[in-house]
């Protein structure tokens, strides 16, 4: 008998520890900071990894056209120059002496042309003056038809002389177009990158011109955004940036998506697809090719809306709820959410401005319970 009533007051202790310890979880879910509902501005971003890169056409390669002795080279790695100035000589006696030898041959040219149009003129007036002379019956007809084969012969030598002029003319045009290949002009404005010659060196031009300086313009920037493919299906034109770099991370830069491209890229098994940004000429000044971004992608904002702190929506038997506190008492409510972002959740339903949630206070950890919200925007 005495075994039973110990077995009946195990089962009772038993039974009570159970009903503590349900009640007591109970009560921690209804415990915590309080908060109350207000309006605010909510920002759904997504982060990504972005580089800087030169925009098509900010990198120029200058080469040269002409072979020879390089006399002088103005600037050097670093230097900035203005579009237009002159960046390299090139020894160019050899072409200056075949430009005056075209010169001569031009006048020579023209010399020739100028006879030959004389003796034309002298064969045209000694044709009239046959015909003339052939009507009055003073001379024959065969002297008349020699004067016509020599006007003709002289006709086909003025222009024949014509088109050794034009020739002479054209060989030498094309000599003061390669004599101006022996002074290159800076074709952009920007810095030198890199040179790959010094004075005295000779260059050789063959099938493709030899590159000689690089010049970068440091305002025409762009930035590549690399966007995981789980994320591509919300970015889109037209959406706005905000980045900032390492080497000035309390500067936040902002930009707008300019275009996606189409085509992936694949690195590590994992496929992104690139966004791009133009980078504002103020702000390129201030960053380098190749610098690694940090990238927030605004996807959806949110103005004068309801919220409450992201903590403070449970997801339980498959619901999205609150625990609000009225009169006293915390009671469990079901809300729609709406917009999150890194510290608020829109609540679209379920909640009015000026009512009081409970957020679940730290765990003995010191750390915040797990958010088991549902899905939401």
């Amino acid at each position: 008998m005495k075994r039973k009533v110990l077995y009946a007051v195990a089962a009772l202790c038993v039974i009570g520890l159970i009903v503590f310890l349900v009640t007591r979880k109970g009560d921690k879910q209804k415990t915590g900071e309080p908060f109350t509902v207000k309006r605010a501005n909510v920002v759904y971003s997504t982060e990504q990894t972005g580089i800087i890169k030169a925009q098509v056409g900010a990198i120029v390669k200058v080469g040269t056209r002409a072979t020879g002795t390089l006399n002088r080279l103005k600037f050097q790695v670093g230097d900035y120059v203005k579009k237009g100035d002159l960046i390299v000589e090139i020894d160019d006696r050899e072409i200056l002496a075949n430009i005056r030898n075209f010169e001569a041959a031009v006048e020579g040219q023209r010399r020739d042309l100028e006879a030959k149009r004389a003796q034309d003129v002298y064969n045209q007036t000694n044709y009239e003056r046959e015909q003339r002379l052939l009507a009055k019956e003073y001379t024959t007809k065969d002297s008349v038809e020699k004067a016509e084969r020599e006007l003709g012969v002289s006709r086909a030598q003025v222009e024949l002389g014509k088109a050794k002029v034009r020739e002479a003319k054209e060989k030498l045009t094309a000599l003061k177009v390669s004599h101006s290949y022996t002074k290159i002009y800076a074709p952009i404005s920007g810095y030198i990158s890199s040179v790959a010659t010094q004075e005295g060196e000779t260059v050789v031009s063959g099938l493709s011109a030899p590159n000689l300086i690089t010049i970068i313009d440091p305002a025409k920037l762009e930035m590549w955004i690399y966007v995981d493919e789980t994320d591509i299906g919300r970015v889109k034109p037209g959406l706005k940036v905000e980045y900032w770099v390492d080497a000035y991370r309390d500067r936040m830069y902002k930009g707008v998506i300019d275009r996606i491209y189409p085509q992936p890229e694949i690195k590590e098994n994992i496929v992104y697809y690139l966004a791009i940004v133009k980078i504002d000429p103020g702000d390129a000044l201030t960053l380098k090719p190749e610098m690694t971004s940090h990238v927030r992608i605004v996807i959806e904002e949110k103005a004068d809306v309801i919220v409450v702190p992201n903590g403070a929506i449970r997801f339980e038997d498959r619901k999205n709820v609150v625990y609000v506190r009225s009169k006293g008492e915390t009671v469990r409510r079901e809300v729609v959410p709406g917009v999150r972002d890194q510290k608020y959740t829109e609540i679209t339903s379920g909640l009015a401005e000026g009512e009081v949630v409970i957020v679940p206070s730290m765990t003995p950890a010191g750390k915040k319970p797990q958010n088991n919200a549902g899905p939401r925007r």
